[in-house]
């Protein structure tokens, strides 16, 4: 019986990575939202109302420069009814509850495909080795 050698970590880190994105981004597609839409609709889920500099400093670590900015997000969520702004404010409109909803079954789907076989303590152990190899590399910088 022959086996196939493992790749090398990065290619592994590269490839799931760039799943996980198609994935999701073809579960948002289907709600007309992208990414950084999912990002702003779920933190104020969790949240409830958020000032934008609040906001903006909850998702700045997740949002690369250069793309649409917290009110580019902002004024076309509440163009298209699913957020509220009073004064510096952003808030879920009824409608954006509803969209929230709706997408966060989905991304839950989407994740039990991710897990389908792995259980709970290999996820644990898998996160665990991969915060660990970050930090021996942050540390080295």
């Amino acid at each position: 019986m022959t086996t196939t050698p493992l790749k090398p970590i990065g290619y592994y880190l590269k490839a799931l990575d760039a799943l996980i994105t198609e994935d999701f981004a073809r579960i948002l597609a289907a709600q007309e939202l992208t990414r950084r839409d999912w990002q702003v609709l779920n933190s104020l889920a969790l949240r409830g109302p958020l000032a934008r500099p609040v906001l903006s400093r909850l998702l700045q670590p997740f949002w690369e420069p250069g793309a649409r900015t917290l009110d580019e997000v902002a004024g076309a969520l509440i163009a298209g009814g699913r957020l509220t702004a009073d004064g510096d404010t952003l808030a879920l409109t009824e409608a954006g509850r509803r969209t929230h909803a709706e997408v966060a079954a989905l991304v839950d789907a989407g994740r039990a495909r991710l897990m389908r076989g792995l259980t709970d303590d290999d996820y644990l152990r898998t996160v665990t080795v991969l915060d660990r190899m970050t930090a021996n590399l942050t540390a080295g910088r």
